[in-house]
């Protein structure tokens, strides 16, 4: 199949006679060297008696072919590739359609590797190395089959059963796996690596600088909330990292109307189904239209109407198990006509624009740079450029003065009508023009308006569009003098997002990092994510001081005992054995509230294996938010079973669990509570410590039966 090779035969046939004086005739038939001809010798010997016929057959040395300086990552090159070596992958148009995604599979199961149809790093280091020498490892079989001819749908309303000759299948009811909660674990997958990942989802308040904390002590493994990007609703929360399922999922079906999601090793109706449109890093979460289950199949269908247009991609789907259905195979679909959509390349941030007209004595916008004072009443406007969307053009030869409208440049082809200028720190959007004189909106996206002199740097955003836009979506790292740190989310390059101060700590406040998306190439299963960063002097020189209306964080405390009856303040099981159906109430009534009530807590435990146990669990968290005014929380134990689960209300059987801590969730940090009488912070390396001494004594052993 990959190479036609040479093939030489020569067949002898070789007759001995009996007797003497007898006639001989001979035919040869003369090779040629003419590829994919077979050749044939032949001796003719008439009237035989005995006949030995022997064949040889010879085939030259594979040519190798060298693919080493291949760029995989370009679906067109892949497509190319696979078509060269006789892998059928149809057109070479970059669209990674189901021709495609079977073609990857066959060459993946060619080579030895498990057909998926993803263009992950072990697929592209077998195709650098491929020579075309290669003989066959495995087949690949397209074909799904299925045993079964009953179908389940299942609706918001009604359940329908339809049964088809005498099969009949169990409908199943749309539940929810785990109570929705605010804070705990939700699970992604990486823009940047395609694998399962966990966001951390806490405090969020978007509209404010101080409106999310940015934590450095969380979870192994566990990532803030933006650091993949801008989070979807209707995700699953949890109380552990999640896990890639076993389960597998791609489209299997599509047209120009629909597309068809099926969803193998399962059979469940509760899946969330995760999408990331055109011209966006952002993952989206789209509802089918009707789901059916079958044993362990779910289908899902969705309708096209309504999507916008271009390729999209299918990346996960989740059902709050605590796992993560990563797509394989065929992921993209069109919606439309647009079968490409490339994005250019970037390095980092050209351009941060930070201004405030609140803090301004003229009532308009003003720079906001190396500390200038603020108060939490004030409001803040936040614009980036990346370096990869701007173009050089000729230096101003004329002076601007803050009143001009029509400004002079060299000459006529410096801007084009609706092209956005940036001149030192402020964006001029040409509205008209006249040779070299520009009718221009100054101060464009509240941008702060300056007079320039001559000789001063003029670049230009060409055809700002959709496309033409490399970041979609960024977000930006701001710190205090105190450690705190606050993630605040940006939209697209190019818009305006207004920012309060609300619960900001009084400190100075530094930015120290910005990462931008940009948004998703068809062909890709990933996007490129760039981080721009400093972590000793304030980036792009953005700065700030709280100094009005704000707060002076204390953080919160625990105490042991009542000063005047002396009676512990804290209480908790003391090896108590619990099962299905019962509970556990731990009451912490001796924290004392910093400057900010906690709006929720971890609770940590620490399992020790019963008794003859060769369990391997460590520990297990579960996320409470604080009800009311105190910390009293009951924990339920509805389900004991054998093997690890993230979910609040379901235990391991045959473990002590110790009590370890407790971390507090304020509007600014986290504070964790030892049972070792230590107390850390997430804002300082420092530790203080608490005389609470008895809290390794709580404990509760989950026992079944």
């Amino acid at each position: 199949m990959v190479k036609n090779y040479l093939k030489f035969t020569i067949l002898i046939l070789l007759f001995t006679f009996c007797g003497a004086d007898e006639g001989v005739s001979e035919v040869i038939e003369i090779p040629t060297n003419e590829e994919n001809e077979e050749t044939t010798t032949t001796l003719v010997v008439d009237d035989t008696t005995t006949t030995t016929t022997t064949t040889t057959t010879t085939s030259p040395t594979c040519a190798p072919d060298s693919n080493t300086g291949v760029n995989f990552e370009n679906t067109i090159n892949v497509q190319k590739f696979l078509n060269q070596y006789g892998f059928n992958a149809g057109d070479e148009d970059g669209y990674l359609g189901q021709q495609t995604t079977n073609a990857i599979r066959d060459f993946q199961a060619y080579v030895g590797l498990k057909p998926d149809g993803d263009i992950g790093p072990n697929t592209i280091d077998k195709m650098k190395n491929f020579t075309g020498c290669e003989e066959r490892v495995n087949d690949y079989n397209s074909t799904v089959n299925t045993d079964t001819t009953t179908t389940t749908v299942v609706t918001d309303t009604t359940t329908t059963t339809v049964v088809t000759d005498t099969t009949t299948t169990t409908v199943i009811p749309t539940t929810s796996l785990e109570t929705t909660s605010n804070y705990g674990i939700i699970p992604s997958i990486s823009l940047s690596t395609n694998e399962t990942t966990s966001l951390f989802k806490g405090i969020e308040n978007s509209n404010s600088i101080c409106g999310t904390p940015y934590l450095g002590t969380l979870s192994t493994g566990v990532l803030n909330q933006y650091s993949n990007g801008s989070v979807p609703e209707a995700l699953s929360i949890s109380n552990g990292i999640y896990s890639q399922s076993s389960n597998t999922t791609e489209i299997f079906e599509e047209s120009s109307s629909e597309i068809k999601i099926r969803i193998v090793g399962d059979g469940s109706t509760n899946f969330n189904f995760y999408f990331i449109p055109p011209y966006s890093s952002k993952l989206t979460n789209v509802k089918p239209n009707s789901i059916s289950t079958v044993l362990n199949l779910t289908e899902a269908t969705f309708s096209l109407s309504g999507l916008s247009s271009g390729v999209w991609f299918y990346s996960f789907a989740e059902s709050g198990d605590g796992t993560v259905v990563k797509a394989t195979g065929n992921r993209e679909f069109l919606v439309g006509s647009s079968s490409s959509q490339e994005v250019s390349s970037h390095s980092g941030i050209s351009k941060v624009l930070v201004t405030s007209k609140t803090v301004s004595s003229s009532g308009s916008y003003e720079n906001i740079s190396s500390g200038l004072g603020v108060s939490t009443t004030d409001k803040v406007n936040i614009v980036y450029i990346t370096d990869g969307i701007l173009d050089n053009r000729l230096d101003t030869t004329n002076e601007i003065t803050v009143n001009d409208s029509i400004i002079q440049l060299s000459n006529e082809s410096q801007a084009s009508v609706s092209e956005i200028l940036l001149i030192g720190s402020e964006l001029i959007k040409v509205v008209a023009k006249d040779g070299n004189n520009f009718t221009v909106e100054r101060g464009f996206l509240n941008t702060e308006i300056k007079a320039y002199a001559v000789g001063n740097t003029v670049q230009a955003i060409k055809n700002l569009n959709q496309e033409t836009k490399i970041s979609d979506f960024a977000y930006a790292i701001f710190r205090n003098e105190t450690g705190m740190k606050f993630q605040v989310p940006l939209g697209s390059e190019l818009t305006t997002n207004e920012f309060n101060f609300t619960n900001c700590p009084y400190d100075r406040y530094s930015l120290e990092q910005i990462t931008t998306f940009s948004w998703r190439s068809s062909g890709s299963s990933t996007t490129s994510n760039t981080t721009t960063q400093d972590m000793i002097n304030p980036l792009f020189d953005k700065a700030f001081v709280v100094n009005s209306n704000g707060i002076s964080y204390t953080p919160p405390s625990i105490n042991s005992s009542d000063q005047v009856s002396g009676e512990f303040l804290n209480t908790g099981p003391k090896g108590i054995v619990v099962n299905s159906g019962d509970q556990v109430s731990f009451n912490f009534d001796g924290i004392v509230d910093g400057s900010s009530k906690p709006e929720f807590v971890k609770i940590k435990f620490q399992l020790l294996p019963d008794t003859g146990s060769t369990k391997k669990s460590k520990s297990k968290e579960i996320y409470l938010p604080v009800d009311n005014e105190n910390y009293n929380f009951n924990l339920k134990i509805e389900k004991v079973v054998s093997t690890v689960s993230n979910l609040s209300n379901t235990w391991e059987d045959g473990y002590k669990y110790i009590f370890e801590s407790i971390t507090l969730y304020d509007q600014s940090t986290s504070v964790e509570i030892l049972n070792n009488g230590k107390i850390k912070f997430d804002y300082k390396s420092q530790e203080e410590s608490h005389d609470a001494y008895y809290l390794d004594q709580f404990s509760f052993i989950v026992k079944s039966g």
